[in-house]
């Protein structure tokens, strides 16, 4: 879909579904309709969506035959109240009545509530009812049982008509918190009717913090400004674009009914950015700030050493600075410098911006040294936003190792280049070509240039700073170079790590993932912590590589569900820490682990936002990857159009012999898809002796295992055999098992190994073997492949892969026989049922061994398992020993 479409497709000025707010409606009906139930106050910031959920409320007691009113306490000037008219015209005429006359004749004209049948009063903004209204509502209450649904921010629930009502009646509050991150993501999706990429919903989710109305504005305002893109059905930011200046009025309107004072100490915390607060408190009087916090506009981060105090929103900070001038946010930033500078021990970064942003003199020298602590403070953006203040050689190194944790990898080797032609000091040289060289093998995909740059550097540079260089080198070799030469160089590496934490993070990745490519996942995973997620990283990228490395081992290892659990966690960490590429390859495994796991429309969701979040990176690390297993995932879905567009982009890429690695499954599905399975085969004989060749065991079994499910052969099976010998994960083995068993033809083992895989998460491979296994022989474990495959394949989601025969059907079980099985299921003995159904023992006997045969089992106790799996819901009877 072109980018242009975003205009078209986007619903931003449309009514939005009700996202998230199911828990609310469900208790705000409970109370209202409870038999002692009298009214129900919704409350909630502006914008958080009491009107939508009050509406919903109302569906609910209409559909369940209560009557129902609405109104606005909203008040006109002369005192008429606004919307009314338009929901009650049907029952009153309201334009000349006041509020209080016409709900008492709303009440008099409808009939009175009985046990099943109740009025129900719905009142939006109700703060806004005067007094004698807000008694009359009241007593309508109390007196005439009608039900009150009402709503109010949650800044007048203290007063005011709240407050009469309160003492007319017992109000049952219901508070609407903004919704959550997956809440956003989903409400925005709704807006334009796709998918949302996780860095751009974490981007809504960060600014309006789940607030519908904000996030409406937001949107509204980035299609506007065109800053939105669409790649594979995913909506994302525009590389290089960001939200313009904008301030709703429900953000603008508190501003403007604060003080003088209040407004001047808001900018000052607005403008500190998390500030101390005792700096703030030099700026401005204590009782302004807490009055600051009791209106819910500041709030204060006691998570770290000090206490620091924010503006509660972004928007709203956002809405001060708007609102504020050039000039006046030049003074505001010296006032901080003074005061930040008297509360003693200084944030150097901090005092650094605020210099700057003053226009205070500040030297060279101080401000590459904020950059680097930014940097080391996992704050990539303000490093770069501070080397870029400074024109030099060392200021073009900061800036380079800024770019390169942000996922900026072209810029980044602009500047490492330039810093490393003019850099006089030799240990800084040798890091900016270090990191140039892993920049070039893992951001830019280009391991064939990274190499020669390393040489160059160890020929110019002492051998006292080769250091860096042996790191870049091991990092190149580990994903572009022979295995055994890999291996020799993490070695070494892990033997003299470099001490730049930027260039060490490259490190803890490389030999896990050197264990899986040899077929060592198990090995691989205990060298891996149990969890990689929470803590923040220099570099995020390489963060997602080492998590996504502990994923892929864990699924290879035969631990889908331990996978699965934490793709989730992962992916959560890398938007919040990460760059488009890190979320990108978390994305890529988690589509790996629902293909894996039998779920081809999860996976090829996954996969769709990773080519998303990489389309403006042609040098993403795992394109071919990412391309070729979307051409077997959409294949799957049946769609044929989409797996060939796949296809062409990852022919355009490639170079003309297939080599072996994932981007050649591209080809293998393109011949399946065309027909030629025996050609699919062929190729992948050979892929697999060129990655086993390569000391890639991993992609070398991978192969195979798609050859002997497309041709089935004892030489295929053999082949797999012999590499799993020499492999440590459960998966290997039960893939070997798998392959000679298809090669033998051999149901039996099929049954077991399609039951083992469902055990372990693999649902797809155990349709896969059911269905094979189900056209081999006959008897019993043919119909118990035969249930297998009907029961998995509801659950499958795909089209049937070509490669299977037609799902064979079981046969099903008489009338008689589900009768006999089911009371046999319930414990009763064979005498029994006969007296029970009036037949004969031997009969009940037959019945029974016939209905064995038809379920695949062989004893008794097998029997409420195999029912419950076809559907059957057993009788309540009385049980009897066996």
């Amino acid at each position: 879909m072109p980018d242009a479409m975003i205009r078209s497709t986007a619903q931003i000025g449309r009514r939005w579904p009700l996202v998230g707010r199911d828990p609310d409606v469900d208790r705000t009906v409970e109370r209202l309709l409870a038999p002692d139930g009298h009214a129900v106050l919704v409350t909630g910031p502006a914008g958080v969506g009491k009107s939508r959920v009050l509406e919903a409320v109302l569906h609910r007691c209409v559909a369940k035959g209560h009557h129902v009113l609405r109104a606005n306490g909203t008040m006109t000037d002369d005192g008429a109240p606004l919307g009314m008219a338009h929901h009650l015209a049907s029952q009153v005429e309201l334009l000349d009545t006041a509020l209080a006359g016409a709900l008492h004749r709303i009440v008099e004209r409808r009939p009175r509530p009985t046990g099943q049948h109740l009025v129900v009063l719905a009142i939006d903004n109700v703060s806004g009812l005067d007094e004698p209204a807000a008694r009359l509502v009241g007593k309508l209450a109390s007196e005439h049982r009608v039900r009150l649904l009402l709503a109010a921010e949650e800044t007048a629930t203290g007063a005011g008509p709240v407050d009469v009502l309160r003492r007319a009646v017992r109000l049952d509050r219901v508070d609407l918190a903004p919704l959550d991150w997956h809440h956003t993501r989903q409400l925005a999706a709704a807006a334009f009717g796709t998918d949302v990429d996780g860095l751009t919903a974490d981007a809504l989710w960060q600014l309006t913090r789940g607030n519908p109305l904000f996030l409406r504005e937001v949107l509204r305002n980035a299609v506007e400004n065109d800053a939105l893109t669409l790649h594979d059905h995913v909506v994302g930011w525009r590389q290089g674009t960001g939200i313009r200046s904008w301030a709703s009025d429900a953000l603008t309107g508190p501003l403007e009914s604060l003080s003088t004072e209040e407004t001047t100490a808001l900018r000052y915390i607005t403008y500190g950015d998390g500030a101390p607060v005792e700096v703030i408190e030099r700026l401005a009087p204590v009782p302004v700030i807490e009055r600051l916090e009791e209106l819910g506009l500041i709030q204060l981060d006691q998570s770290g050493s000090s206490i620091r105090v924010t503006v509660a929103h972004p928007l709203t900070a956002r809405a001060v600075r708007t609102q504020t001038g050039p000039l006046r946010a030049r003074r505001v930033h010296g006032e901080l410098v003074v005061a930040l500078v008297a509360t003693g021990p200084r944030d150097r970064v901090r005092e650094v911006l605020w210099r700057l942003a003053a226009q205070l003199e500040v030297s060279d020298d101080e401000i590459l040294r904020a950059s680097a602590e930014a940097l080391l403070g996992h704050d990539a953006a303000t490093a770069e936003q501070l080397a870029r203040q400074v024109h030099s050689p060392a200021a073009a190194w900061h800036l380079g190792r800024a770019l390169l944790a942000r996922g900026d990898h072209h810029s980044a080797e602009r500047w490492l280049a330039e810093a490393y032609r003019n850099l006089t000091d030799p240990a800084s040289r040798a890091n900016a070509a270090a990191l140039r060289a892993v920049n070039q093998c893992w951001g830019i995909d280009e391991p064939h240039s990274a190499l020669p740059v390393v040489a160059e550097a160890r020929a110019a540079l002492p051998a006292g700073v080769h250091d860096d260089l042996m790191a870049a080198e091991a990092f190149v070799m580990a994903f572009a170079g022979p295995a055994a030469e890999a291996s020799d160089a993490v070695h070494q590496l892990l033997c003299h790590p470099p001490l730049d934490p930027l260039l060490s993070s490259v490190i803890p990745p490389l030999h896990p993932r050197l264990l899986l490519l040899h077929g060592r996942p198990e090995r691989a995973i205990a060298e891996l912590p149990a969890d990689l997620s929470g803590k923040p990283s220099i570099w995020p990228a390489m963060r997602a590589l080492l998590q996504a490395t502990h994923l892929q081992a864990l699924i290879m290892a035969g631990e889908v569900h331990q996978a699965a659990a934490l793709v989730g966690r992962y992916y959560r960490d890398a938007v919040e820490h990460g760059t488009p590429g890190g979320v990108a390859t978390i994305a890529l495994v988690a589509g790996i682990c629902a293909y894996y796991q039998g779920r081809a429309g999860r996976a090829a969701r996954w996969l769709r936002e990773a080519r998303a979040l990489t389309a403006e990176q042609p040098g993403f690390r795992f394109r071919e990857t990412l391309l070729a297993i979307g051409v077997g995932v959409e294949a799957q879905l049946g769609q044929v159009e989409n797996a060939q567009e796949l296809l062409s982009r990852l022919r355009r890429g490639e170079a003309e012999r297939v080599t072996a690695g994932y981007g050649a499954f591209g080809e293998v599905w393109a011949l399946v898809i065309s027909g030629n399975r025996s050609g699919a085969a062929t190729l992948l004989r050979r892929l697999a002796a060129e990655a086993a060749g390569a000391g890639n065991l991993l992609m070398a079994m991978e192969f195979l295992h798609v050859e002997v499910r497309l041709a089935p052969s004892a030489a295929a099976a053999g082949r797999f055999r012999e590499f799993a010998a020499l492999t440590d994960g459960r998966l290997f083995a039960l893939f070997a098992e798998h392959a000679g068993a298809l090669a033998r033809r051999d149901a039996r083992v099929l049954n077991r190994v399609s039951a083992m895989f469902e055990e372990r998460g693999y649902r797809g491979f155990a349709l896969e073997a059911a269905a094979n296994g189900a056209m081999f022989g006959g008897g019993r474990v043919t119909n118990a492949l035969a249930r297998r495959t009907q029961r998995l394949l509801g659950e499958h989601q795909g089209t049937w892969p070509e490669w299977l025969p037609e799902p064979k059907t079981a046969p099903g079980l008489t009338d008689r026989e589900r009768q006999v099985s089911e009371l046999a299921a319930t414990g009763m003995d064979t005498p029994a049922i006969a007296r029970t159904l009036t037949i004969s023992t031997r009969t009940a006997e037959n019945h029974l061994h016939r209905a064995y045969s038809k379920l695949g089992i062989h004893r008794r106790h097998e029997l409420a398992g195999a029912l419950a799996e076809d559907g059957f819901v057993l009788p309540v009877v009385a049980s009897q020993a066996v």
